[in-house]
């Protein structure tokens, strides 16, 4: 069955997401959002595309540009390539690390580009990593609020000019919410959390010599600190840490009760 044509944008705007193979976390090391990074920024200098906004989360990016569809493609397949190369050398695996096809939306108006923009900075605190849109280290924000960076960027002065260059207001809208719906990832939030949450598990295994999670249900320490960390880190309600764990819910909220103290 043939795929579906990408559908163009009228204004050459775009919100696209590229995610983790098989919902790999192929951006957990900073070393690889870097790389990432670095490569989007030469298919800037090559005039493929002018990038609006992005950010690196650990399984997937989220980047709003303005391109011709043809370039973007392209920009995005050479990115694509090389990251994959860069990703497979350094972790001597093989085979694909991005999703097949990228996933595209066309932004037509001046008002969605804008929300648009403000819903892909806001990605970490929809996630709930951080508090605060500024506070996460991998996305366009802080870009925006440095003179110099907008200063070289054609497509973030046209944003601020939206807020006529005042920065206070640009960070004001950051606030608001729309409710409107916008191009996600496959998994819902909660998918995201779950998967959070199995790689806390998986890091607190590897530095405890763990290699089956039974040995931590027959060590009340390793599963009180276990419990902890989920809690604290994966943002699941603590039934679900409980399922997750195969243990009473009980036992999950006296140890948050008894932490919160």
């Amino acid at each position: 069955m043939p795929r579906e044509a990408r559908k163009e944008s009228s204004t050459g705007y775009y919100h696209i997401i590229m995610r983790g193979n098989n919902r790999s976390w192929i951006f957990s090391s900073e070393v690889y959002k870097t790389e990432f990074l670095n490569m989007l920024k030469e298919q800037e200098e090559d005039h493929l595309i002018e990038t609006v906004a992005w950010c690196i989360m650990d399984n997937h990016v989220h980047i709003v540009l303005k391109s011709r569809i043809k370039e973007m493609s392209l920009a995005i397949k050479k990115i694509n390539i090389k990251f994959a190369m860069k990703y497979n050398q350094k972790g001597k695996n093989t085979g694909h690390v991005f999703q097949d096809r990228f996933k595209s939306e066309p932004i037509e108006t001046e008002k969605y580009l804008l929300q648009v923009v403000r819903y892909v900075h806001n990605n970490p605190v929809k996630a709930k990593i951080v508090k605060e849109v500024g506070d996460y280290k991998w996305s366009s924000y802080k870009n925006y609020l440095n003179e110099e960076s907008v200063n070289k960027s054609r497509q973030m002065k046209l944003i601020l000019s939206y807020f006529n260059y005042d920065i206070k207001e640009l960070a004001k809208f950051h606030l608001k919410s729309d409710g409107d719906e916008y191009l996600e990832i496959i998994e819902d939030l909660e998918q995201y959390r779950l998967e959070n949450a199995q790689y806390i598990i998986s890091k607190y295994c590897n530095e405890k010599g763990i290699i089956d999670l039974r040995q931590i249900k027959a060590n009340n320490m390793y599963m009180k600190e276990l419990i902890i960390r989920l809690i604290k880190g994966s943002k699941l309600s603590l039934r679900k840490v409980a399922n997750l764990l195969e243990i009473s819910y009980n036992v999950v909220q006296a140890l948050n009760q008894r932490d919160g103290k």
